[in-house]
């Protein structure tokens, strides 16, 4: 979870939390309208939590398979487990991807294409 998506989910926890005392000191005073808005405005919460902690997740994977589609022969790629390589060959019908981890030996690694985390730019790019 991103510092983004925790602070929303403290910020909607704090808001809970006020309307469960607002509602308490409402029931506590005799007036029974505090629980009742208090169950209106729990569902409206949890959507408004739901929105914003599953946005930027879809934006994400998003992002992840756009730049797996556009892997090609020679990028240099880094793996979740920090593996960094050059992409040999692209087999995207099995999902595997061979990366050439050394050249002066030719060692060569095979990888399920999702272990790709990151694509480096090309030294000829202007893109970062």
């Amino acid at each position: 979870m991103g510092y983004n998506a925790v602070r929303s989910f403290y910020s909607v926890f704090l808001m809970l939390y006020s309307f469960i005392l607002f509602a308490d000191a409402q029931q506590e005073a005799g007036d029974g309208g505090g629980m009742f808005l208090f169950f209106i405005m729990l569902p409206a919460i949890l959507i408004f939590l739901w929105l914003f902690m599953s946005n930027p997740h879809k934006k994400q994977e998003e992002r992840l398979r756009k730049m797996l589609g556009a892997l090609e022969k020679n990028d240099k790629v880094m793996t979740v487990g920090g593996l960094i390589g050059t992409v040999h060959s692209i087999d995207k019908e099995q999902n595997e991807i061979v990366l050439k981890v050394d050249e002066s030996n030719n060692t060569r690694l095979r990888f399920h294409l999702t272990a790709i985390n990151t694509v480096f730019p090309k030294e000829g790019s202007d893109k970062k």
